[in-house]
């Protein structure tokens, strides 16, 4: 048997809420934070790249997108045997891809893609001013430094945008040391 005596003090541990020293409590404040802040961060890319398609001159869209890296994920994806961020492409990708390289002998994907062309692709299911962002069907993390996005069509938003027959637009997102840009687009 135990004693009355115990019995309370095991009863007052139990009920005392867990007490973590200050310097402990601060700092798991200070990682809450900054998981905050790298979880929201890619949406606030996107907002950015958003405003800056709708408003901004196309240069502007020059520190958001590595359009080094989308050259590179289009070509990959051509090659089929490296691997790409860039999924399952429609018929009208696959066509102007063929046009480009008609068009283009030397070097079709540095002609072709360009900010001017991704600018394009992404006001292709532009809402007016609002831009891309009521258009975006799915936004979410492949991995902690890549973010896949799609804009489209089937978006829940009741006034149809410009172009309603144009495939979605997919974007992958890469985390680089100070912020998210865009590292491939496909449709």
């Amino acid at each position: 048997m135990q004693s009355p005596g115990r019995r309370r003090a095991q009863a007052a541990l139990w009920r005392r809420p867990l007490q973590l020293p200050r310097s402990l409590r601060r700092l798991a404040a200070a990682v809450a934070v900054v998981a905050g802040l790298y979880l929201i961060s890619p949406y606030w890319m996107l907002w950015e790249l958003n405003r800056t398609v709708v408003n901004g001159p196309t240069a502007a869209l020059g520190p958001m997108v590595a359009i080094e890296s989308v050259r590179d994920q289009v070509q990959r994806r051509l090659n089929k045997e490296q691997e790409s961020c860039i999924g399952e492409v429609s018929d009208a990708f696959i066509d102007w891809i063929q046009q480009s390289i008609r068009r283009h002998r030397g070097d079709p994907l540095t002609r072709s893609i360009d900010l001017a062309w991704l600018r394009k692709r992404l006001l292709t299911h532009s809402r007016g001013d609002k831009g891309f962002w009521p258009a975006l069907e799915y936004a979410f993390y492949m991995s902690p430094t890549r973010f896949r996005v799609r804009i489209g069509p089937n978006a829940p938003e009741t006034e149809p945008a410009d172009d309603a027959s144009a495939p979605a637009v997919s974007l992958c997102l890469g985390r680089g040391w100070f912020r998210w840009r865009v590292i491939a687009v496909s449709y």
